[in-house]
């Protein structure tokens, strides 16, 4: 059996045996880091106080009121790996032990080679769970740092693109035909411009910086923004505000950018031309609701869980990076609030946001 070098932790728990004291040592010999205990009791501080990923516990010595010590360690590391070793005549203790939570056993007199297979397997387990994390961390990295550059790049020229756009409208009758191009473009840029928004805040999500705010204010402001821009032909925002709702704290940015993407989410869902009506009033539980009603096509049952995922699209033909619902999800969620979404019985769907009232 060739030497291996291992950062895995195992505790081992014994009293006299020499089948446990020759597994300790060929552990040892392959470069596991071995402690030993002789009681339960000593074991549950070398887990609080060591990194421990496997326990060898012979449960020969043990009484049944020792069992405890399986949920002590399980709470202290959940991942934790146990192995029981017994003699043939604690059958019925073991079968104890395995229905409290250890999730592996071995008879004795057992071969060591059988012993450090089951360890060393598991090991193999940690290594590549472990390895596995850390390429995904630094792949998402890469990710994020990609997408704030790419966000970056856009930004600088749109911002030009925008103001131009914007003179030339000030600057052209709108009986000229160039006047509608000019617009058509504006709105454009502007739906670019709110994508580079919610990749942003996706590759870079932030906690919010709360503030007494008035939701209905938001809420105006995002219609007025939609309105000016262009919602589509025929299409138009019905509200229908409860001027009673109290002040809440919350990004006043943050909450106008979630929203925002639920319009945009409806408007293209129902491809511009029907009402999407916007509505906000008090809820039961000390919280605000806001409701977002469009009667478009409805979202099919076997996609509607997956409407928050990101890079979520319905179709291919869908427009959008598929981030606007999730990057509003995961606002909603910072400020304790939920969102969610579900069709109605006539036609269409109604997200929901659900924020609470929070006291100053």
């Amino acid at each position: 059996m060739s030497q291996m070098s291992t950062n895995n932790k195992i505790l081992a728990i014994f009293r006299e045996d020499e089948n446990m004291r020759a597994a300790v040592k060929l552990l040892e010999t392959n470069g596991y880091d071995v402690f030993y205990e002789i009681s339960v009791f000593q074991a549950i501080a070398t887990v609080t106080e060591s990194k421990v990923d496997v326990i060898i516990l012979d449960i020969d010595d043990l009484e049944l009121k020792e069992l405890e010590f399986l949920d002590v360690v399980k709470k202290l590391n959940p991942n934790l790996f146990i192995l029981i070793s017994f003699c043939n005549s604690n059958r019925e203790k073991a079968i104890k032990y395995v229905e409290r939570g250890a999730d592996c056993y071995i008879l004795k007199p057992f071969y060591l080679s059988e012993l450090f297979a089951i360890v060393h397997n598991f090991s193999d387990r940690i290594s590549q769970n472990g390895n596995f994390l850390q390429k995904s961390s630094e792949t998402n990295r890469t990710i994020d740092n990609l997408a704030l550059r790419i966000a970056h790049e856009i930004n600088n020229p749109l911002t030009t693109i925008s103001g131009q756009l914007q003179l030339r409208l000030l600057q052209t009758e709108n009986s000229n035909p160039d006047y509608h191009v000019y617009e058509t473009l504006e709105e454009e840029t502007q739906r670019i411009a709110e994508t580079v928004k919610s990749l942003v805040a996706f590759a870079q999500p932030r906690e919010p910086v709360k503030s007494a705010v008035d939701l209905n204010d938001i809420l105006k402001d995002v219609i007025c923004s939609f309105k000016d821009t262009g919602l589509g032909n025929g299409a138009q925002i019905v509200e229908s505000l409860d001027k009673n709702m109290p002040a809440i704290m919350a990004d006043k940015e943050q909450i106008a950018l979630a929203c925002r993407n639920i319009i945009d989410n409806s408007r293209r869902a129902t491809n511009g031309k029907t009402c999407l009506e916007i509505v906000t009033k008090m809820g039961t539980s000390n919280n605000i609701n806001v409701f977002f009603c469009d009667p478009g096509r409805g979202i099919p049952s076997d996609v509607i869980d997956k409407v928050f995922d990101p890079f979520f699209v319905e179709n291919d033909e869908e427009r959008g990076m598929g981030l606007g619902l999730c990057v509003s999800h995961d606002i909603i969620k910072r400020h304790g609030g939920s969102l969610t979404a579900k069709n109605q019985k006539e036609k269409g769907t109604v997200f929901q946001i659900a924020l609470p009232i929070e006291t100053t």
